[in-house]
Formats: structure tokens, C-alpha cells, sequence
């Protein structure tokens, strides 16, 4: 992704902020707390433990509560969502591709429908492993690129319609741009075999995947091996 088109991102969500998750909910039709609750399923402890892109803070939200964990900070390139991050913790400004951490400072790292934000995948899955301690573990959980062509097709033109539908529901026809920004990030996004690799290729092993709507909704649950 462009820096100006990320600039433009990170500005959009900032403004959908008080929709995004009435959003989610709606795009996934429901099932986007479920499937980050499926995605945590064995795992119970972390003692040190970073939810990137966090955001508001919800998929840290459901971690602190589920798991025990000692020590949690959430990374967000955003001031102003981290200011309204509601978990108890560290916020740290910071982007995917330039993590403020030490090397091996982290077992488990969560990245719920904000992986598909970074401006290079590839630097991000680097970084993400760089900061995994060996046989910690890595929690994807985004929208996906459904392996059926015919399902992928109606996915795309659903997901084409949606910032329309969504701009008329929850913002009564405001903020039209704003929706259409993830709207692109979608089209930017590589295809789950593509994020397969990159994060193989960076010394982890999936583990676990679970997967909604023929791909659409999916999670990954990685671990951290020696390359």
C-alpha cells in the first residue's frame, strides 16, 4: 500500500471509529467476536502478550478477560484510538513494519481485521515473527479471499456494495469515502495461501485455522518454530 493511500486509511478509521465495530458485526453477520473467541480455543496463559493494530482495544479486550496474562501492551499507528483503548496496559505508537520492540519479547500476539492495514505484508509478518519468542504464538483473524472463484466473485461484489449499505445503516448516508478506504484494503489484501508463505517463510507453522463463508471470515493460529 502507498503511504498517502495508509495516511488516508488511518485518517478514515479514526472518523468510523464510533461505527467500526457495528460495522464489523454487520459485514460479518455476526460472527466476527465468535471467530476471534474460536481462534484463542487451548489457549490459556501469556505472560507477556501485544495486540497489533489494536485499535479500541477489542480483540484485547476478549484475550485479558479469557486468558491469564501477565503483561499487555497494544501497538496502533493511531494516537486516537489508542486514547480510547479501554484494556488495562501499555499503548504503544507503532506500525507493522517497524515494531518498538526487542527480538523475542512476546509469546502470544493477537491481529484481529488489522493485518490486512499494514503498508507491506511482507515486512509485517517479518516483523511479527521478529518479536515472537520460539514456540510463541501468533492469532490472525481478518476477512479473507475465499478460495471458490464463484464464491470469491459474489464475496468481492458484496464487499464492493457494503461501505454503500454501511454509510446508509450506521451513518445515515455520511463518511461514504471512509467506508470505501476498506474497501481497497481488501483489494490490496493477499490471498490466505500468499499469507501462508509469508509467514512460513519467517519461521512459523500453522498450527490451526478455522474458516467462515467459504474463506470469507477466517482465523489462523501460528507457532513460532527455528528457521
Amino acid at each position: 500500500m502507498k503511504d498517502d493511500r495508509w495516511k488516508d486509511l488511518e485518517e478514515s478509521l479514526e472518523r468510523l471509529m464510533p461505527y467500526y465495530e457495528k460495522m464489523n458485526s454487520i459485514m460479518s453477520l455476526g460472527n466476527d467476536k465468535y471467530i476471534r473467541e474460536e481462534g484463542l480455543e487451548n489457549i490459556d496463559f501469556a505472560n507477556d502478550y501485544l495486540d497489533a493494530g489494536s485499535g479500541p482495544g477489542n480483540m484485547a479486550e476478549i484475550v485479558t478477560k479469557k486468558l491469564g496474562v501477565k503483561n499487555v501492551f497494544m501497538m496502533d499507528p493511531s494516537k486516537g484510538l489508542l486514547a480510547i483503548n479501554r484494556v488495562k496496559g501499555e499503548r504503544i505508537l507503532g506500525k507493522f513494519e517497524n515494531m518498538p520492540f526487542r527480538n523475542s519479547s512476546f509469546d502470544l500476539i493477537t491481529c484481529a481485521f488489522s493485518f490486512r492495514d499494514a503498508i507491506s505484508h511482507e515486512k509485517a509478518a517479518n516483523e511479527i515473527s521478529r518479536v515472537l519468542n520460539e514456540n510463541g504464538k501468533f492469532l490472525l483473524v481478518d476477512i479473507g479471499k475465499p478460495d471458490n472463484p464463484i464464491i470469491q466473485f459474489f464475496f468481492f461484489i458484496y464487499i464492493l456494495i457494503f461501505p454503500v449499505l454501511s454509510s446508509i445503516l450506521v451513518t445515515r448516508g455520511r463518511l461514504i469515502h471512509e467506508y470505501f478506504t476498506l474497501f481497497f484494503t481488501y483489494l490490496d489484501y493477499p490471498s490466505r495461501k500468499r499469507i501462508e508463505r509469508m509467514f512460513k517463510n519467517n519461521g512459523l507453522r500453522l498450527i490451526r485455522e478455522g474458516r467462515r463463508f467459504g474463506g470469507a471470515l477466517f482465523y489462523q493460529l501460528w507457532l513460532k518454530t527455528k528457521i
